[in-house]
């Protein structure tokens, strides 16, 4: 089955949960067996299920590849794995939840666009993918001989960085 999902900040919260699970659990999809780290400081195990937002996720990453820059996008893992740390453990209304809900609300507003995806046998595949805030290009990282791809200028920022790393 192949669905269209169009990520606005604004329709993220209008999205027909009741459909994506609906979709995702006749498929397989979003079926989570871990063995976790309790905030007491016992290991328990867990079986979830969250087709739907396994779905949402899966399409939201896919997004962000297109708008997100290389810096921004580790430092929202960093940012993502502390904010789940704290909700796990209960501090849903401590200042650094809050600190942190401030940034990825500013930086989350680039992530828009529309995505395509195929859900079949428990697997979410992408189809395609686009959006009018990319930051991606297909003629810029082409390494085939054209006008924007320069191998001096990468011969030189290789050199560079090599000069950086002796340092």
């Amino acid at each position: 089955m192949v669905i269209q999902l169009v990520l606005t900040i604004k329709n993220v919260r209008q999205v027909n949960y009741f459909l994506l699970n609906n979709i995702g659990g006749k498929n397989g999809v979003g079926r989570v067996d871990l063995v976790e780290n309790r905030f007491i400081g016992i290991k328990s195990r867990g079986v979830y299920e969250t087709p739907g937002g396994t779905i949402l996720l899966f399409a939201h990453r896919a997004i962000e590849s297109l708008t997100l820059d290389k810096e921004t996008a580790h430092k929202k893992d960093a940012v993502m794995s502390r904010f789940a740390e704290l909700i796990y453990n209960g501090f849903w209304y401590s200042k650094e939840r809050l600190r942190l809900q401030k940034i990825i609300d500013q930086k989350r507003s680039r992530v828009q666009g529309t995505v395509k995806l195929k859900i079949y046998k428990g697997n979410v595949s992408i189809v395609s993918r686009m959006s009018d805030r990319s930051i991606y290009s297909m003629k810029n990282v082409s390494f085939e001989e054209n006008k924007t791809f320069n191998k001096k200028k990468v011969e030189n920022f290789i050199k560079m960085n090599a000069r950086l790393l002796r340092k």
